[in-house]
């Protein structure tokens, strides 16, 4: 098993990449911090399925200080350390073109981007302490290629690549920080774009589909895990060939 004995705290693991991620990182011999901002009943659910001796439930909006430290605190608390850190949680609002109102663009900037380095402040220390770590932060093809209709989610994701490097270089030697781009992923935030914007995605892409959350978790176990350890700063594309065009 990849991931034996060691301890993952995963932002926004309710549903979709997270949910697959925590699911995925158990059946490596992990135990998992299952985090919700809202849908405990949804993240219940997946440590049902995982088994309650491989994981608990923190509910708590990582883009709020004080919730971040509760989260930490009781992921320590039950588990003794810190070895993996995913930065999954986030939110596309609308409006998200330039004409966005100022509390949609600071929203949307505090779930994206604010909640990573939050979450890297509090966890980075205690990773140190151990002299091991590997953080996995969610960014996105929008980030690297920007988009006029969700500019403010675009900006906070580009703002994720930029703390990937960064912190890449700060947390050096001990601790290995790198990111994944997805495009286009069959959670409920791409459903609920309707089957028409679904299909062009589709035809937009050139492996002509769509990638399924546990595409996106097992890219997440190799960053986080052994597999790349002499991998840093990275960020890595899985778009099905999207970002080509």
């Amino acid at each position: 098993m990849k991931l034996k004995d060691k301890v993952a705290i995963i932002t926004g693991s309710s549903r979709g990449i997270g949910r697959a991620t925590a699911i995925l990182f158990t059946k490596e011999g992990a135990k998992v911090v299952i985090n919700c901002k809202e849908n405990v009943e949804k993240a219940e659910e997946v440590l049902e399925e995982i088994g309650k001796e491989n994981g608990i439930v923190v509910q708590a909006d990582v883009s709020r200080e004080d919730e971040v430290k509760k989260l930490i605190s009781e992921g320590v608390n039950r588990f003794g350390r810190i070895d993996i850190l995913v930065n999954n949680a986030g939110e596309i609002l609308r409006p998200g073109d330039w004409k966005s109102d100022v509390k949609t663009w600071k929203r949307t900037l505090d779930v994206n981007l604010t909640s990573a380095w939050l979450m890297i402040r509090e966890a980075a220390p205690i990773m140190q302490k151990q002299e091991s770590g590997s953080i996995v932060n969610l960014t996105s093809t929008v980030g690297l290629l920007g988009s006029q209709f969700v500019l403010a989610y675009g900006v906070s994701k580009l703002g994720v690549i930029n703390i990937t490097k960064s912190m890449a270089k700060e947390l050096a030697p001990h601790i290995r920080v790198n990111a994944i781009a997805p495009s286009n992923v069959m959670t409920d935030m791409t459903k609920g774009a309707g089957e028409e914007l679904i299909e062009k995605f589709r035809q937009n892409t050139p492996l002509k589909r769509i990638a399924e959350p546990e595409e996106l978790a097992n890219t997440i176990l190799f960053l986080a895990s052994d597999d790349a350890s002499y991998i840093t700063g990275e960020v890595l594309v899985v778009d099905g060939g999207y970002s080509l065009k």
